[in-house]
């Protein structure tokens, strides 16, 4: 079994947190490749991107995902989150932690930008 842990920064607004959980209930709903899907937060907000993980641990899942919804490869992206997978690897070393490309990197966002862009005009 493998899951995915979708990642946001957090906010000290709910309403921003609220929003990217919707988000992640939608991709939770059209998604046929994991087990597990469950937002998690960098910080302000909960829960943690350890909780989550160790959340999944406990249901036996052995691959777990982590894709970094965030726009740009600053400092979280670059330092923060492989600390972070580093720590769990370090705690759980049979399981296997995956970190993916942040949103950001992804070539289709142009796209999306351009073609809601086309809609509005």
């Amino acid at each position: 079994m493998k899951a995915l842990v979708l990642i946001a920064h957090g906010s000290k607004r709910s309403l921003s947190n609220e929003e990217f959980v919707d988000l992640v209930n939608k991709i939770k709903n059209k998604d046929e490749n994991f087990s597990e899907i469950e937002a998690a937060f960098l910080e302000l907000a909960t829960p943690s991107i350890q909780s989550v993980a160790k959340k999944f641990i406990s249901q036996s899942i052995k691959k777990i995902y982590f894709y970094p919804y965030f726009l740009n490869s600053g400092k979280h992206v670059s330092v923060d989150l492989p600390d972070i997978l580093n720590e769990l690897k370090e705690e759980y070393p049979t399981i296997d932690f995956v970190l993916l490309k942040h949103f950001g990197s992804s070539d289709r966002i142009s796209d999306i930008i351009l073609d809601d862009i086309s809609l509005s005009l």
